[in-house]
């Protein structure tokens, strides 16, 4: 029984649309992404995310459409599974959020579109609406075009919606489907169409009735492009009798609006332009070999369009007009006549999916294979020839086609370092959890070990002033709002000796600590600036550590002696002082009292020799209660802190073990502390601020060490983020005029600088590209030698082809693979590896054979010259140099593709074909030209062995046809156990456990299948069992072990996250294991809330998540919708009681809210 988290969406753009939909004056950008919708306006500054939901569907096409009537654009929305919808935005007469408008999702209409016994087309579905908004053409089978009429009398939509969700990610933006009165659609009927192969299909413009252009590949692969107009009183076609035919290589048609009229058809070698009306003015030019991929017009007369290619190059088209005094221009379209095409390059942009022309020169590069982007034309070229500029980069993880789970800090949490899309946009990408702090500023001041703000006065919310603490020195400087830093020299302060501590206290006084002394010092504004009191340790003595508030202090003096100082008026004043057995190691007085943040009843002592914890009682200074650490290691740092009003002691060890002390009112025992290791140095401890959170300032503590993390609370329940830092010695908060709500952070001494940065959300997902411009293929870690071996396959252009005295570009390319090695720290390219031309890599792993303590990367191979199967393949086995180079230690030769590899008990398990291959290891120093690698053993029985799991001593193996198939390996022989009896095409399987074994296939749904050990019947036994099955909705390229939160050590956790996956629209999700009694309340709550709070365009969710696959469609089993049942945190009350008394037809809930809340919110903190 398991949930399924996203912990980062889809980022893949794959439609990109323009249109007024908001308003009828505001200019947006639609983006589809996968089963989510983005919703831009377009503005002087950009763009601005204003909408974002989901669907209950994976989006196969988008559309603008405008109904007869309508002032705005609606949305038309077809699915993979065959649904078409509309949609309109609509302004929330709730109230807005930060002063921003909210947008309504506002339903018209749900159309199927389904047809169980036809063939889908092979070139997917293709969605037009006339240019008259009466006919909606679709072709999603062969041989058949699905129309829909348009009603012309429907009205804008109205409806009864309720306030918006705060969570913008959900596909339920309203309660009810809200539906006119007056539909969209009063019609739709099929029509058969001849052409099997159709390429694209435009409707034209100018024409009395709707005529539909198609391009299409007969039975002998020649194109051609005809035209059919269609009559909608008796829903009929009939052809026009024009044609155009022997159309090598096009596959775009591009409709010209009026007055201009006719179509433009693309090919990879010529554009052409027709018009059918006027067959004279035909007109083609001949371009170099390329693909266009998509296009987008720039001006409403359709003068020029833009057009995006295979390789990521930007063109545009222009058509040159005949104006009526017979001169040729290309700024009129007053002439009907199209004398000449002009196409040129414009400059490299990512790979586009998309293009829209959005306004004044600025254009949307929508991209799957690489990040999407914002560039701005130029008329005149820059220094590389190119005529545009990248203005803005938006984050683009998919294609994601491998991914390894690793922990590189040793940290007890997880990273993902992924291979990311494709041809010259591929790149690794590393994702981790946690907290990103963003420079604003970076000084070089090497040497720095204190550091502390000082304010204006106590009660300021604003620092302007940094005390920097030296070896044997202190600097004061001060930000002006200019973010100049100016070195201050403040009267009574000593610089030339190291600070202890430092800060604001009462009567707008400043406190120094050094060795020597306690100092309260007037600043420059106070009428008697400079030194004003002074308390001095006994001769012979210093002071080693200190704390303080607004009104008190606590030094250690001589290392035994604890001195309690008022500093609280204009006079330093001794209160009391007590002596311990033991030098005291750590102090800290921080208030624990909300009402009384400056003065503390009790202070916090860690002590060396004894290794204890000791509350105390101020001012009398004696001791409360006290708790022994268990070992050797000292404690560090103190802090004493409140929490959602809880109040706490933190105790940073020397090894980077954190204690978490959960404090009783009576002070007068110590709890049993929570443990957890944030590191393996020193912990640090100081008490920061965000403001990130609704509401106001939220308290977090900085826990400095070689892996800074930043501690806060969720629930009552402590929680722990790491940040984006190496290490860090010490942190201060620095609110100032220059950087707002920002951190002055020192890091190690070899870095040597000071930053300030800003802090990011504290759970999310941050993402760092390492470009390698070629398509990543598999990734494995090797930890023993600290890098990544990477298989990819670059692609090297044909040179010109010479006819005559003319050069010809071709579209033929070559594809070679590369084994390269990247450091894991750096990920610097540290060697390559070149296979063989015709050999493309499949796949990869770090092996450590038995008997061998060398760690290798082994390969697997296929030839790229087989039509089918690959014939031939080869086994490479890589050793790693100790300067990393890469050498061959053993290859074999294989009938065969090596489509799968991996590590089994010391030696190698190789899927080739439809066999899996035991490899042994045998060293043969003497024998060098016979390789290391000994067949032991082999097992036949598949059809394309495509991928492998090793589950201790157990084999996964996955097929192009026949499923799963269980195997294990004894004795020197690999046997079947059982097999999934179903034909399904597998994309990623993945051992959840001893018995459980999950898979995905390639119709976006995933299934777990478990062994069947009830049974008494052999045959059953063979058959591996159905579990549960479930709908993604997305294509799932790899299952990996890991996680991507901090290991939770408090073994409460009300799931265990199991699995990362990693989807073809660079979704990264989290599938973790629930209770019998935690899914039933889940799977029961999620029930209910699909029935209350309805999908967008009422598409259905338990529907959508029915198992799919192309043999058969079953109810969702074992599993429930984390993104769903997270959406119960952001319902309002009304919802919250419908959800739990089951209204619409579910099934009360007896659970008290607080008790699902406080699970929701735990299962939350899993991604």
């Amino acid at each position: 029984m398991n949930i399924v988290f996203t912990a980062r969406k889809s980022s893949a753009v794959f439609q990109a649309i323009k249109g007024n939909f908001t308003g009828p004056e505001d200019l947006n950008l639609i983006l589809g992404k996968g089963t989510r919708i983005e919703v831009y306006l377009i503005g002087r500054d950009g763009l601005k995310l204003i909408k974002e939901f989901g669907l209950y569907g994976e989006i196969a096409c988008l559309e603008p459409f405008r109904p007869m009537g309508h002032t705005t654009d609606m949305l038309l929305v077809t699915t993979t599974h065959y649904k078409m919808l509309t949609l309109s935005l609509r302004m929330s007469s709730a109230d807005s959020i930060a002063g921003s408008p909210q947008f309504n999702i506002v339903s018209d209409s749900l159309t199927e579109l389904q047809d169980r016994h036809s063939r889908p087309s092979d070139a997917g579905q293709i969605v037009i609406v006339d240019p008259t908004s009466s006919l909606v053409c679709c072709h999603l089978y062969q041989g058949m075009l699905k129309c829909v009429t348009v009603n012309a009398a429907a009205t804008a939509p109205h409806g009864q919606l309720q306030t918006p969700l705060t969570r913008s990610s959900g596909a339920h933006s309203f309660r009810v489907s809200a539906r006119n009165s007056d539909k969209t659609f009063i019609d739709q009927f099929n029509l058969p169409i001849e052409e099997i192969t159709i390429m694209s299909m435009v409707f034209l413009h100018g024409c009395q009735r709707p005529t539909l252009a198609v391009l299409y590949q007969d039975k002998k692969e020649i194109r051609h492009v005809k035209t059919y107009e269609f009559d909608l009183k008796i829903n009929e076609k009939s052809e026009t009798g024009w044609i155009q035919s022997g159309l090598t290589g096009a596959s775009t048609c591009i409709a010209v609006p009026s007055p201009i009229g006719g179509l433009l058809v693309v090919g990879e070698y010529t554009i052409s332009y027709f018009n059918p009306t006027l067959p004279s003015t035909s007109r083609s030019i001949t371009i170099n070999a390329t693909i266009i991929q998509c296009y987008n017009r720039v001006d409403d007369q359709g003068i020029r369009y833009l057009l995006g290619d295979h390789r990521g190059m930007l063109y545009i088209l222009v058509l040159i007009l005949e104006d009526s005094s017979g001169s040729s221009s290309a700024q009129s379209s007053r002439s009907l006549q199209v004398v000449d095409l002009k196409f040129e390059s414009l400059g490299t942009t990512s790979i586009p999916e998309a293009i829209v022309y959005l306004d004044n020169d600025h254009v949307f590069i929508g991209s799957h294979l690489g990040d999407s982007q914002l560039v701005l034309l130029h008329t005149e070229p820059d220094q590389h020839g190119e005529y545009l500029e990248v203005m803005e980069t938006f984050t683009n993880i998919a294609p994601i086609t491998d991914f390894e789970v690793v922990d590189l800090e040793g940290q007890g949490q997880g990273q993902i370092v992924a291979c990311s899309g494709a041809f010259k946009d591929g790149s690794l990408r590393i994702v981790r959890n946690g907290v990103g702090i963003n420079d604003r500023a970076v000084l070089e001041l090497p040497g720095i070990k204190g550091l502390w703000p000082l304010k204006e006065n106590l009660e300021a919310t604003t620092e302007d002033t940094l005390v920097m603490s030296f070896l044997n020195s202190t600097r004061v400087v001060r930000v002006t709002p200019d973010a100049e830093m100016v070195q201050e020299e403040l009267e009574g302060f000593l610089n030339d000796s190291q600070t202890l501590l430092s800060g604001n206290v009462k009567a707008n006084l400043i406190l120094q600590v050094t060795p020597e002394s306690v100092r309260l010092i007037a600043p420059p504004q106070h009428i008697q600036a400079g030194l004003i009191s002074e308390w001095k340790p006994p001769t012979g003595q210093v002071i080693s550590v200190a704390a303080m508030n607004g009104t008190q202090c606590l030094v250690a003096v001589g290392g035994k002696t604890l001195v309690y100082l008022d500093v609280g008026s204009e006079v330093v004043r001794e209160v009391g002082q007590t002596t311990f057995d033991t030098e005291i190691a750590c102090v800290d007085v921080t208030s624990i009292d909300a009402t009384n943040p400056h003065v503390s009843q009790v202070c916090a002592i860690g002590l060396w020799t004894d290794i204890k914890v000791i509350l105390v009682r101020l001012p009398t200074l004696e001791i409360i209660s006290s708790y022994s650490l268990l070992g050797e290691i000292l404690p560090r740092s103190l802090l004493l802190s409140r929490f959602e009003g809880v109040p706490y002691l933190l105790v940073g060890l020397g090894d980077g073990q954190l204690l978490t002390f959960a404090l009783e009112a009576s002070l007068s025992t110590f709890p049993t502390p929570k443990r957890i290791s944030l590191g393996t140095q020193p912990i640090t401890l100081r008490p920061i601020t965000s403001n990130n959170e609704v509401g106001g300032a939220s308290s977090h503590v900085f826990a400095c060490s070689d892996r800074p993390t930043v501690i806060y609370s969720s629930n009552r329940k402590l929680l722990y983020s790491n940040v984006n830092l190496k290490q860090v010695v010490t942190v201060a908060p620095f609110n100032c005029a220059a950087f707002p709500n920002a951190l002055a952070i020192v890091g190690s001494d070899e870095e040597g600088v000071l930053r300030i940065g800003s802090i990011d959300e504290f759970q999310e997902l941050h993402v760092q590209t390492v470009p390698i411009n070629e398509s990543p293929r598999r990734i494995a870690y090797l930890p023993q030698r600290k890098c990544f071996g990477v298989i990819s396959i670059g692609v090297v252009e044909a040179e010109p082809e010479t006819i005559g005295d003319t050069s010809v570009i071709t579209c033929d390319e070559e594809e070679i693979g590369y084994v390269r090695l990247h450091d894991d720290q750096t990920f610097d390219l540290l060697h390559t590896y070149e296979l063989q031309r015709d050999e493309a890599p499949q796949c990869i792993t770090a092996v450590t054979f038995a008997g061998d303590p060398t760690n290798y990367i082994a390969v697997g191979t296929a030839d790229t010259v087989s039509n089918d199967v690959p014939a031939k393949g080869r086994i490479l086995i890589l050793e790693i140099s100790e300067t990393n180079q890469l050498k061959l230690a053993a290859e074999v030769e294989v009938q065969g593709g090596v489509m799968a590899i991996k590590e089994l008990q010391g030696k190698l398990l190789c899927g080739i074909n439809e066999r899996l291959c035991l490899y042994a290891w045998k060293t043969r120093e003497n024998q060098a030209s016979e390789s290391n690698l000994i067949l032991e053993c082999s097992h036949r029985g598949f059809v394309l062995v495509l991928s492998l799991a090793i589950h201790g001593e157990f084999i996964i193996a996955g097929d192009l046809i026949r499923s799963m198939t269980l195997l294990r390996y004894t004795n020197g022989k690999i046997s079947e156990i059982a097999r999934d009896a179903w034909p399904d095409m597998l994309t990623a399987l993945e051992a959840i456990d001893d018995e459980t074994f999950i898979a995905a296939d390639n119709a976006s749904s995933i299934f777990t299948l478990v062994k069947n050990t009830e049974t008494t019947s052999e045959d059953e036994a063979k058959r591996l069992q159905w579990s549960g099955g479930w709908h993604l909705g997305d294509q799932i390229n790899r299952f990996k072990h890991g996680s991507l939160v901090m290991t939770n050590l408090e073994n409460d956790a009300p799931a265990v996250p199991k699995l990362l996956f990693a989807t073809v629209s660079g979704t990264i999700g989290v599938i973790a294991t629930l209770t019998a009694e935690k899914y039933a309340l889940l799977h029961h709550l999620e029930s209910n809330m699909s029935k209350v709070i309805k999908g967008v365009g009422g598409l259905s969710h338990s529907s959508w998540r029915e198992f799919r696959s192309d043999s058969r469609t079953l109810p969702s089993t074992n599993f429930v919708d984390g993104d769903l049942i997270e959406l119960f945190l952001d319902l309002s009350q009304d919802e919250i009681n419908d959800v739990l008394e089951g209204a619409d037809g579910g099934e009360p809930i007896k659970v008290p809210v607080e008790e699902i809340t406080r699970l929701i919110e735990e299962l939350s903190r899993l991604h």
